[in-house]
């Protein structure tokens, strides 16, 4: 009977211990993530070849080698961050029919900074939330992108930037 006993106490106490582990489960941000869409919801045609797409990168003649690097030690980097000049304007009398002007940045920028994952599906960096759902991480800069009348003399709206970057495998 006593070794019964000792028995089920031993048994408890590996069961007790083996549920508490010094491992930490991942963080599903943890990894790298591609720039996949750069979109201010406005269809371009950059190539002047009559198809129309909301994400620039389908249209852009500028080198897009973005990747977010995030570590397990709370740090992201990135060390060719996609960053073209853009200036959109509207017609003059009209409410949907834009003039987008692209130009490529010389050189490449990067950055390093600290990241934190919020839960599962959030991480902040850089002062902006991330959202993370199904292998894709989607960035909403509000209000970032100035569209101007078509003689560019003044600012008549502001556009939200999305980005969103899938996770390379």
């Amino acid at each position: 009977m006593k070794i019964s006993v000792h028995l089920l106490f031993l048994s408890f106490c590996f069961l007790l211990c083996s549920g508490c582990s010094d491992k930490e489960v991942a963080s599903p941000v943890i990894g790298s993530w591609k720039l996949t869409t750069w979109t201010v919801g406005i269809p371009m045609d950059l190539k002047n070849h009559s198809v129309y797409s909301t994400n620039l990168l389908d249209q852009t003649t500028c080198h897009v080698n973005e990747v977010l690097s995030f570590d397990s030690n709370g740090t992201i980097t990135s060390a060719d961050t996609f960053n073209p000049e853009i200036t959109i304007s509207l017609k003059d009398g009209t409410s949907d029919d834009y003039i987008v002007k692209e130009m490529c940045a010389d050189g490449s920028i990067g950055f390093t900074a600290d990241y934190m994952a919020v839960d599962d599906d959030k991480v902040e960096f850089n002062n902006v939330m991330g959202i993370l759902e199904n292998e894709k991480l989607t960035v909403v800069y509000e209000s970032a992108v100035k569209i101007y009348n078509e003689g560019l003399t003044e600012i008549i709206d502001l556009k939200d930037l999305t980005l969103v970057y899938e996770k390379i495998k």
